[in-house]
């Protein structure tokens, strides 16, 4: 087998695994909660004066898991659920594989949840890797040189794990803004192209863009 050939099957197998693996454990973390809520509340339903139809208690246990998660997200808002949440973070982030997954994953989250403004301009599409193909990118600022020339700093997300990536310094005049909220460029880059808008509409950059 060819090197190239080897080398471009060892990074479609990882970019592969890295899509995949986050997937599975969610699922499988969301299942074993659900199965526990489930064990827990099948005694309490079976208690009951009558018989409820086998819908109706999964209906119950997904309503119970929900409430458990909406109870955590009010925890996690306190301080002691803020440093109970860090303790258990911290542990994650020893564990050699798990840690690398786990970071990804919230900066992925982190970097959507936060406003705009704290972290992409906009969305913008430039010329890369070579002219005549387009690229989708982030906005994250300006930048001016001694000679006054304005340069756009693009960040050029990898698919589908977009924390992973390249920063280039684009003449300003070569970005294109989008119309494109940022949450969409992300659904656009971790699916693969999958979840993407049927139109783009893009327009020259203009300090107005920087919303």
């Amino acid at each position: 087998m060819k090197p190239s050939l080897q080398r471009f099957l060892r990074n479609k197998l990882i970019s592969g695994l890295f899509f995949l693996v986050p997937v599975w454990v969610t699922y499988v973390v969301v299942k074993a909660a659900f199965n526990a809520m489930a064990s827990v509340l099948q005694p309490l339903v079976v208690l009951l004066p009558w018989e409820l139809p086998n819908w109706v208690t999964v209906v119950i246990s997904i309503v119970a898991f929900l409430l458990l998660v909406l109870l955590v997200g009010i925890v996690a808002g306190r301080v002691v659920g803020q440093r109970l949440l860090g303790y258990g973070e911290s542990l994650i982030l020893r564990i050699p594989v798990i840690k690398t997954i786990y970071s990804a994953a919230k900066q992925v989250v982190d970097a959507v949840s936060l406003p705009n403004h704290k972290t992409f301009k906009s969305v913008v599409v430039v010329e890369y890797p070579m002219p005549g193909i387009k690229t989708i990118g982030f906005l994250t600022g300006t930048t001016t040189d001694q000679d006054g020339k304005k340069w756009g700093r693009v960040f050029i997300p990898m698919s589908p794990l977009p924390t992973s990536g390249f920063l280039h310094l684009v003449p300003i005049g070569d970005v294109r803004v989008t119309d494109m909220a940022v949450e969409d460029a992300f659904k656009m880059l971790i699916s693969g192209g999958f979840i993407a808008p049927e139109t783009l509409v893009t327009r020259p950059f203009s300090e107005e863009s920087r919303l």
